[in-house]
């Protein structure tokens, strides 16, 4: 099973080729021990994961539903894997966001190859709204080039910023976005497969449900 994903700490950080760590990775991880299978882990440049997935070059990812525009090559998961918050992200002293409208006009600093849930078209300067955009690869860029100027506000999502970010940055949170399990159809026996993946996610979920609290 070849799975494909980005470099998003902390669902998923490349620890040296082919290893993976990270909450999401662990889950993928703990799915294809269950089921008894082995699993090709690969680290992409976020432009190129999309492309392969959308070509039916992974057999497994996890991503919102937005980045694929081919979802009839894939069998998504029943229930979603993660939730995401999308956020915008400004330095003190900045004029603050409090929705998409606010950023007309701005300078604004977005993940190369990233849909943002379907908003990035918005976000191209001919649509009016955005003056100009600055594309970054990682996250630790975005904050950087908020401290050098080349932007006044960053698209990102919360649950992937560093935590000292919050201490350094204001933000604002536009919306809420799941993340799902996406499995190649032309797979031998991908619906059974997806079925036995959905009953493991749902125990697992039940599972942390009756976990006593720390």
């Amino acid at each position: 099973m070849h799975w494909g994903y980005v470099h998003f700490p902390p669902y998923f950080v490349e620890t040296a080729p082919g290893l993976a760590e990270g909450e999401l990775a662990a889950l993928l991880q703990r799915v294809m021990q269950d089921l008894q299978l082995e699993m090709r882990a690969q680290q992409y440049p976020n432009r190129r994961m999309i492309n392969l997935l959308n070509e039916g070059g992974l057999d497994l990812a996890m991503v919102i539903s937005s980045v694929l525009t081919q979802q009839h090559l894939y069998l998504r998961s029943a229930q979603p894997v993660a939730m995401m918050e999308l956020a915008v992200y400004w330095q003190p002293g900045t004029q603050p966001v409090r929705q998409l409208s606010d950023l007309n006009n701005s300078r604004l600093i977005v993940m190369s190859g990233y849909t943002y849930g379907g908003l990035r078209e918005k976000l191209e300067p001919g649509n009016g709204l955005i003056r100009q955009l600055v594309q970054i690869e990682q996250h630790r860029l975005g904050i950087e080039a908020l401290q050098l100027d080349r932007g006044e506000y960053f698209l990102s999502y919360r649950h992937a910023m560093p935590p000292e970010s919050e201490h350094q940055l204001n933000y604002h949170i536009l919306d809420s976005i799941e993340m799902f399990l996406w499995l190649r159809q032309a797979l031998p026996n991908s619906g059974l497969l997806m079925q036995q993946i959905d009953a493991l996610l749902e125990r697992y979920n039940n599972e942390a449900q009756a976990a006593p609290m720390p």
